[in-house]
């Protein structure tokens, strides 16, 4: 250290810049000449900093240490370093003092005076806490970025012109797009409908759908990429900023899993309706058909019976078989049996369906070819009642193509499900009849019953499967089924 005695008095240099920056209460001054020696520094440096200017006064800034670190993790001290001939050199600083992180904005200004000499200004501003609030920003930016893009409901957010903005992760798995061919690109409407955005819009502004700026669980469809239509419960509000509407946030709750489920109560209620109709039913037609059919059978056998008579008689005893039938598909559907499953090879058990079916097959020209892997996993599933199954869908398939034709059954193990494919090439099904075809009672066959395919799918939902039919008029009709190799 310089001896006191040698000290330069702590004063700012002649003139109005150097009175400014002793007044300076949050900027830190330090004023060093050419050799870079300590020539000055402010009240509100030696006061930050904890200096004492008779220990500082004339000396090299290096003296003072390497108190910062830099954004690249080196150390610094107060000395300027690459400063240019006229622009300041600016720095972001960190320094640890006193169980505390501060963070300042360095900047170094090269002052030439030619003769009179040069100057450099070294200033520290404290910006810790806006640092501070900045990172909390940041990271609140990103947390709600992360909240919107896990969140399992679609999240939209468009602008007043419709433009969109936002187009979360669960609206991409709604919709089917990829959010760079939506962001920019689709208008909020171009998601929706016909007129459905206007409407939309309209009910927002409505104070009766939760108040004027906001729609609640509003029930309507949006259209995916594909073209389908998809049922969701929509939630809205208008964003505002300065009192002024900005833009208009979405949110979308898929309800397509809510409708099947809705399907399926109403249809496990029809049935247990239906159930307790069939035991009345049968209990008083069973009995009095039986009488018929008896008679019927008495009368046949009389010998001296003109034949006119004996052919309306085998028609009464037909129309009772028929009516048997019924009762018995209607007991069928409505009290199913509880399933039995036990560990099988689905593939033996189609083989020896195939092989049964292919006999009445031949008589009409239609040819089965079956495609099985070379290894079909054994799973747990109820032999009988995936027999009833097959041999139901095979019938129908049959029936299809009174002129002969192929059918080909496909089995594929796909993930932790087994798919299994039925495909003719008969007539085919119009698009009105494939909805209606697990309707009870619907059949476009002559003395059908309509109960065959639903009680097909009932056996298929108790094994935990799906199935479904794929047609097209003139060129045949696919079966799909798929069951689980897991229980689940």
């Amino acid at each position: 250290m310089i001896p006191p005695e040698k000290n330069i008095p702590r004063q700012p240099p002649p003139g109005l810049f150097a009175r400014l920056l002793e007044s300076l209460q949050d900027i830190f001054a330090l004023v060093l000449d050419d050799a870079r020696h300590i020539v000055y520094a402010n009240a509100s440096f030696l006061e930050h900093f904890g200096l004492d200017w008779e220990l500082i006064s004339g000396q090299s800034c290096s003296r003072l240490g390497a108190p910062f670190i830099g954004t690249g993790g080196e150390k610094l001290s107060f000395c300027p370093q690459d400063l240019g001939p006229y622009f300041p050199a600016r720095h972001t600083l960190t320094r640890e003092a006193a169980d505390r992180k501060f963070v300042y904005e360095g900047a170094f200004y090269h002052l030439d005076y030619g003769n009179e000499g040069a100057w450099t200004v070294c200033t520290f501003r404290d910006i810790t806490r806006i640092f501070n609030l900045q990172s909390q920003l940041r990271q609140l930016d990103e947390l709600e970025r992360m909240l919107v893009q896990a969140s399992m409901d679609g999240i939209v957010v468009n602008d007043m012109l419709g433009n969109i903005l936002t187009f979360n992760e669960g609206a991409a798995r709604l919709l089917g797009y990829d959010p760079s061919e939506v962001i920019g690109v689709l208008k909020a409407r171009d998601l929706y409908p016909g007129k459905t955005a206007h409407e939309i819009k309209q009910l927002i502004y409505c104070p009766s759908h939760g108040g004027k700026g906001v729609l609640e669980n509003f029930e309507t469809l949006v259209r995916h990429k594909d073209g389908s239509l998809i049922p969701i419960w929509l939630s809205a509000r208008l964003l505002r900023e300065d009192g002024q509407e900005v833009g208009v946030v979405g949110y979308f709750r898929d309800l397509r899993e809510r409708k099947r489920l809705e399907e399926e109560l109403v249809r496990h209620e029809r049935l247990a309706t239906l159930g307790k109709m069939v035991a009345h039913v049968s209990h008083e037609i069973k009995n009095p058909l039986a009488v018929i059919g008896g008679f019927a059978q008495q009368l046949q056998r009389q010998k001296e019976l003109p034949e006119e008579s004996r052919h309306k008689i085998e028609l009464i005893r037909q129309e009772v078989q028929r009516l048997e039938k019924f009762l018995a598909d209607l007991s069928s559907y409505a009290r199913t049996a509880p399933t039995r499953k036990t560990p099988g090879d689905l593939g033996v058990l189609l083989q020896e369906v195939v092989e049964f079916m292919e006999a009445v097959g031949r008589e009409q020209g239609v040819s089965f070819v079956l495609k099985l892997p070379e290894q079909l996993p054994r799973f747990p599933f109820d032999p009988d009642q995936m027999r009833q199954v097959f041999l139901n869908i095979f019938k129908n398939s049959l029936e299809a193509m009174p002129q002969g034709g192929l059918l080909t059954v496909r089995v594929e193990v796909q993930g932790d499900q087994l798919s299994l494919a039925v495909q003719d090439t008969g007539q085919g099904i119009s698009p009105e009849n494939l909805k209606s075809l697990f309707t009870p009672f619907f059949s476009t066959k002559k003395g059908g019953t309509g109960l065959g395919l639903t009680i097909c799918r009932g056996l298929v939902d108790q094994h935990g499967g799906e199935i479904e039919f794929a047609s097209e008029v003139g060129r045949g009709t696919t079966c799909s089924i798929r069951l689980p190799l897991k229980p689940a």
